[in-house]
């Protein structure tokens, strides 16, 4: 009677493990599962580990520096600029400041003008030769295609939390365009201006492209918000490059300033302000002329 017990037994347990054998063939786990638990539950815990991740990632924002990048091209643009970066210099605490340079900053023809940035004791983390030699509009495509091909790399290294682009040059087009590609705030400075030229096209598409606008005059507000561009995310703040004629106290120190400016010592200074013709009519008179003929 023992050994047919045993048998029995043995014969149990070879089905045993035999079942345990075909299971592990079959990809299943005979591991009891976890407990089931109530739905509201389950979601209930899940909305909490949202919230908590939700809360460290503002409590890190909050804590972290904001990064900004200021591009410049020229030295026109970096006039505007400056005192934009000083500023951010002026707050470490807040602001971690990153530039780049391209354009004709860095050729030899137009006086190598990134020195004037290193002058004024900023660390330059980019240098992009973007510009195509030539006198024909290929050259300046050519030049914005350069550009695109070479930011991305800088963008994605730097990471900036929002990028600082002035004006309406072809350059500040090649800038913006990347910068929204890959999901950048973009800050245009000095948009919603008509000059009646081509740069009327690139200022616009620029503001397009932007998230934040700082302008000159009010009617430059107006024309941003006639281009549908949020009115809480336009700053009137007026040009910047006035900021150091604002602080002069004295008539002597405005013509230091002034001075300074034009890069002479002379007394007898006489100022121009020349107005550009409208080049986008002469192109329509062009055309009417070709017809014409």
């Amino acid at each position: 009677m023992i050994r047919r017990e045993g048998k029995r037994l043995n014969k149990g347990g070879e089905k045993d493990r035999e079942r345990e054998r075909s299971g592990s063939r079959s990809g299943l786990t005979m591991r009891p599962g976890p407990i089931a638990r109530n739905p509201h539950e389950l979601y209930y815990l899940t909305m909490q580990r949202m919230r908590e991740k939700t809360d460290k990632m503002e409590e890190n924002k909050a804590t972290r520096k904001l990064r900004v990048c200021v591009a410049t091209c020229n030295r026109a643009d970096y006039s505007k600029l400056a005192p934009i970066m000083f500023g951010i210099k002026a707050n470490p605490d807040e602001f971690e400041l990153e530039v780049v340079v391209l354009g004709s900053h860095l050729i030899d023809d137009y006086g190598n003008t990134f020195r004037m940035i290193e002058q004024d004791d900023f660390d330059i983390g980019s240098k992009l030769h973007t510009i195509v030699r030539g006198e024909d509009e290929a050259a300046m495509v050519e030049s914005v295609g350069l550009a695109l091909v070479k930011l991305p790399d800088v963008l994605h290294r730097l990471r900036p939390d929002i990028l600082v682009v002035h004006g309406d040059r072809f350059d500040a087009l090649a800038l913006a365009t990347a910068a929204a590609l890959m999901n950048i705030r973009i800050l245009h400075l000095e948009g919603g201006e008509v000059s009646g030229t081509i740069d009327d096209s690139i200022r616009h598409a620029i503001s397009k492209l932007a998230h934040y606008h700082a302008c000159c005059t009010r009617t430059a507000e107006q024309h941003l918000i006639a281009m549908c561009e949020d009115h809480t995310r336009i700053l009137l703040a007026g040009c910047p490059s006035y900021d150091k004629l604002l602080a002069a106290h004295h008539r002597d120190d405005y013509m230091d300033i002034i001075r300074n400016w034009l890069g002479t010592c002379s007394s007898n200074l006489s100022v121009t302000n020349p107005f550009w013709p409208d080049s986008l009519g002469g192109m329509v008179m062009r055309r009417k002329e070709r017809k014409d003929l």
